[in-house]
């Protein structure tokens, strides 16, 4: 069902991508993990007192709950989001869109295999972006702020962002099987992952604005 070759010309073409992303999350965690202290957070919250911002980044005085409701509220969120529908669009949809769909159904590899395949590498490189993400994130915490972080609890945001990413990439991935064309794809692809988001957001804004949950994934990944 999987096509060994197709999978590795896959991760080659996808690399740069998924080495970019990985970066960027590694760095925000630790510069996170650099700048945290609670006079810090103290400071923060009394320059963005009774403003929108204090609702986005509230926290609990904590290292794991400070990321918690900024980095993976927000940062966690938007950057793999991207990569998603990114790499989503070049799984299926953008090679026939271009022609070159055609050119590896000349060969002895079958539809199924080249959806199969893809999707296995969608995944995988998702638990490569949040395992690295993972251990940077401890190894900066430790080194940073030493006994400051709450290692099981960060461990569980990442799986909770991990499987918030599954679901977003399941979207993108199944609209690049749908659609024929790159402009369509990014109508579903990237709309409803968006959607999702900037939902999410006004929720935060203000408290009248809870109903919204209800039509957003994000409420899922409770922070």
């Amino acid at each position: 069902m999987i096509s060994i070759p197709y999978f590795k010309q896959t991760v080659k073409s996808n690399a740069k991508f998924l080495i970019a992303f990985t970066f960027v999350l590694c760095m925000f965690l630790v510069v996170m993990s650099y700048v945290f202290t609670p006079e810090t957070i103290n400071e923060f919250h009394s320059v963005t007192n009774e403003t929108f911002i204090s609702n986005i980044f509230a926290s609990n005085g904590t290292l794991v709950g400070f990321m918690s409701n900024s980095f993976y509220a927000l940062m966690a969120i938007i950057f793999p989001m991207v990569y998603s529908i990114m790499v989503g669009n070049r799984m299926i949809d953008e090679k026939i869109d271009k022609g070159s769909m055609a050119v590896y159904l000349s060969t002895s590899t079958t539809r199924v295999k080249i959806v199969v395949t893809s999707a296995v590498y969608f995944i995988m490189s998702l638990l490569f972006m949040w395992g690295v993400a993972s251990v940077v994130g401890i190894l900066a915490a430790n080194y940073f702020q030493p006994g400051a972080l709450d290692t099981e609890r960060f461990l569980m945001l990442n799986l909770g962002a991990f499987l918030y990413h599954l679901a977003i990439s399941g979207i993108c991935f199944c609209s690049s099987c749908l659609f024929n064309t790159s402009k369509k794809y990014l109508i579903f692809g990237a709309g409803i992952p968006l959607f999702f988001f900037v939902i999410s957001m006004f929720i935060k804004l203000s408290q009248d604005l809870d109903f919204l949950k209800y039509i957003t994934m994000n409420t899922l990944f409770d922070t």
